[in-house]
């Protein structure tokens, strides 16, 4: 079976977050990203008027990835446990694999202090359906107490996700193994999603 062969903007595109995860946004240039892509320097121009344009495209593209709450769609008949297990596990594995497209994202916010970067729109967003989803869902916490959990399990999330390697040293523990990723999101799922006493 032939595979359909993919446009000159889609490898632009593929070629330039591939760039980025290698490179950082910085390093990841206009002939990087044409050499990856296999395309003449000239064609980003063409497709995106700017190596600008191109990058705000792509870090849109991954936010959309990462946090598209379509791509959870198999949890919807989960239980609340089971969502966020599945969703957190995913988020926290995603982020390990492609840990230079996560800084980029984070690097306004952090590095610069721009409190209104891309990325914390749509975690907003994507804790809010979350929240309302676990409600529908039935979760036994009060919607305030619904919120705050799910910010919770979001820093918590995002602070192995940004820092992979900060309890390995210390606790042999890994979030690129499946089994210690498992783990932490279910300890941490069932401590939050619990009523306190």
């Amino acid at each position: 079976m032939e595979s359909t062969p993919v446009n000159a903007e889609q490898r632009i595109i593929d070629a330039t977050v591939e760039c980025i995860e290698k490179y950082g946004v910085k390093g990841a240039t206009n002939r990087r990203i044409a050499a990856e892509a296999g395309v003449n320097i000239a064609a980003i121009n063409y497709y995106f008027r700017s190596k600008e344009a191109l990058i705000d495209r792509c870090m849109q593209i991954t936010l959309d990835n990462a946090f598209g709450w379509n791509d959870f769609a198999y949890l919807a008949n989960s239980s609340p446990r089971d969502t966020c297990i599945g969703i957190f596990d995913h988020l926290i594995e995603g982020g390990g694999n492609f840990p230079g497209i996560t800084r980029a994202h984070f690097y306004d916010l952090i590095v610069k202090g721009f409190e209104n970067s891309a990325v914390i729109g749509k975690m907003n967003a994507f804790a809010a359906h979350l929240s309302d989803d676990l409600e529908a869902k039935g979760v036994g916490l009060e919607k305030s107490e619904l919120n705050l959990a799910c910010m919770q399990i979001i820093s918590a999330a995002l602070m192995v996700i940004l820092a992979p390697k900060l309890f390995e040293e210390k606790f042999g523990f890994d979030l690129h193994v499946a089994a210690d990723r498992k783990r932490y999101v279910e300890r941490l799922v069932d401590r939050l999603l619990s009523p306190c006493p």
